[in-house]
């Protein structure tokens, strides 16, 4: 990684927080720009994700690979949230890298995770209008946006719900 790439991802990170309306601590914004930085030359293994985590946490992987699991959750859920979707739902992979995070110890990342998917992907974002069931699915995941947005077409994710207990209450 060098300076100028850093600097992009830390431009974008600043955008994507002004965007977003979600300030981070010092530590989380500068661990999602050096993340970032990290990746823009890498390939994002997508695909098995989910077995990728529980194999190496399985094989008690080194602390590293965990973390770089955790980092590619947060890559993933930002930036290709249409293809995690085929296989899950966001809240899946979100608890997934907030789990992973937390097994090696970095708990600001892992508490932090849907601030700062929230920051990556309104950054990211290209301006197109989701479909409100991939808001409810961003909401139940924690999205403070997509809690926002729903709340504009009247939707609040709660913990109510019917006899079917999805939680939603539509004014």
């Amino acid at each position: 990684m060098n300076p100028s790439t850093l600097a992009i991802a830390s431009e974008f990170v600043k955008t994507g927080i002004e965007k977003a309306g979600i300030p981070l601590t010092e530590n989380l914004e500068a661990y999602l720009s050096i993340t970032f930085a990290r990746f823009m030359d890498l390939e994002i293994m997508v695909d098995r994700l989910s077995v990728r985590v529980i194999e190496a946490m399985d094989a008690n992987a080194p602390r590293d690979t965990i973390r770089y699991l955790a980092d590619e959750c947060i890559i993933a859920c930002s930036f290709f949230e249409d293809r995690l979707r085929r296989n899950g739902s966001i809240r899946h992979y979100v608890g997934l890298g907030q789990m992973s995070y937390d097994s090696v110890g970095m708990t600001e990342q892992a508490y932090g995770f849907t601030q700062m998917r929230d920051v990556m992907a309104c950054a990211a974002d290209s301006g197109r209008q989701a479909e409100s069931d991939v808001l409810i699915d961003r909401a139940r995941a924690g999205s403070k946006t997509a809690r926002e947005q729903l709340a504009d077409q009247s939707v609040v994710i709660g913990p109510w719900g019917n006899t079917s207990g999805n939680g939603l209450l539509w004014n």
